[in-house]
């Protein structure tokens, strides 16, 4: 269970989980194309420049250099269009539909990647 102190909040309804490095082989950045695609069930090719939610380096940089095996108190969100994204230095990430709201709840408690 997560830290209630450090635990990232979403208050909207979860579609995807993915996952990045270990055995997957993903970087951050690709996971969260791959997996807002899926949410967005389209082509990842046909989604907007990554870069124009978050800087993919800088976030290949932030939870890359573990492999997702980083602490899981390091989190970050942001949206790509109608999409909230939520990625966790474990290597989990969750995309919610921001258009299907839900009470607040921690992002990974609940439901797993």
């Amino acid at each position: 269970m997560a830290d209630e102190g450090t635990a990232v909040y979403q208050s909207s309804t979860p579609v995807v989980d993915a996952r990045y490095g270990g055995e997957t082989g993903r970087s951050p950045a690709m996971a969260v194309i791959d997996a807002v695609a899926e949410a967005a069930d389209i082509d990842p090719t046909e989604l907007p420049p990554l870069y124009e939610s978050v800087d993919p380096d800088a976030l290949d940089a932030l939870f890359g250099r573990d492999g997702g095996r980083g602490d899981a108190a390091l989190s970050l969100s942001f949206t790509v269009g109608s999409w909230n994204v939520f990625v966790r230095a474990d290597g989990k990430v969750r995309v919610c539909d921001d258009t299907q709201p839900t009470d607040p709840e921690p992002a990974f408690t609940g439901h797993s990647a």
